[in-house]
């Protein structure tokens, strides 16, 4: 899979527009998806699946490849088929039979012209009104994105571009919604599972940048964001998690982050802090304005 540049994508410009229209170029091997191929047969055979041709060589979008993740965890958490053909029907069919591509130029083209009313449009705005026009006024343009552009895509494309988590959850009765949809209500305290699709999004990105777009999405708190990065680094010795059964929330995340001092470095921290050979010294902060210390002095009796 062709990996791409966080910050690249996210841009807002013709550049970042076309890496995102990228997602549905079709450039993945089926074959490395990791998909059992009896499986994806049931798929196929049911309608969960219309995009892909036939034989391991077969090659598929980011955007199906996700589709595909999404029907991998469905089956992990034993949903039905008929929910399943739901939310193709709900974000891939109903797109293309409503032909969202032509609605959305349309809207983006009355969009950009509402604005050029107001004001003098800058030069990424012209740009978005001129492609949008052109594509609506190509026939052959049109036919190929009608089969493409789907409300799935459109999701994705916004966790992208704005840093907004996107997911389906999916209740007890085989209801779902779609985290991200804005004319969805989300009811989180109905009992319910979740399938965030920025844990597949981020197999897009080089490995140092999966956890800059997790923080970007704000599903971690700062600590917690910190904690992953040093667990990527192998730098965690101990983690304690204190969860509040009553508020249902992670109350308190503590780690021990271990590392090594040498050299020069070591003998300036030991005379500052005033250590011996076979010493100890723990510094503690709360607000940032005092230090609290335990300090270990150990003596060998023959």
């Amino acid at each position: 899979m062709k990996q791409i540049k966080l910050q690249e994508i996210q841009k807002n410009d013709l550049q970042g527009v076309e890496l995102r229209g990228s997602l549905l170029a079709k450039n993945i091997k089926f074959k490395d998806t990791g998909l059992n191929s009896k499986t994806f047969h049931y798929w196929k055979m049911n309608g969960l699946i219309s995009f892909v041709g036939e034989g391991k060589w077969a090659e598929i979008s980011f955007i199906e490849y996700l589709w595909l993740k999404v029907l991998e965890s469905m089956r992990g958490f034993g949903c039905s088929l008929k929910l399943m053909q739901k939310i193709y029907y709900d974000q891939f069919l109903k797109a293309y039979e409503e032909d969202l591509n032509r609605k959305t130029l349309i809207d983006n083209i009355a969009y950009y012209k509402s604005i050029r009313k107001m004001r003098e449009l800058d030069e990424y705005e012209k740009e978005r009104l001129i492609l949008s026009e052109q594509t609506l006024n190509d026939p052959l343009i049109n036919i190929a994105l009608r089969t493409e552009i789907s409300y799935f895509y459109q999701m994705v494309s916004r966790c992208l571009e704005t840093g907004t988590e996107v997911g389906i959850i999916i209740y007890q009765d085989e209801t779902y919604a779609m985290l991200g949809d804005e004319s969805e209500l989300i009811n989180r305290d109905k009992p319910h599972i979740y399938i965030p699709l920025s844990h597949f999004i981020a197999d897009l990105f080089v490995d140092e940048e999966k956890v800059d777009f997790i923080n970007q999405l704000k599903l971690f708190s700062a600590d917690e964001i910190r904690l992953v990065k040093e667990l990527r680094a192998n730098n965690v010795e101990k983690v304690t998690i204190t969860y509040d059964s009553e508020v249902r929330r992670v109350k308190k995340i503590e780690y021990d982050k271990t590392g090594l001092i040498n050299g020069d470095k070591a003998k300036e921290v030991m005379r500052i802090l005033g250590m011996q050979n076979y010493s100890g010294f723990k510094l503690k902060t709360r607000t940032g304005t005092s230090l609290s210390y335990t300090r270990t002095e150990t003596k060998n009796f023959k």
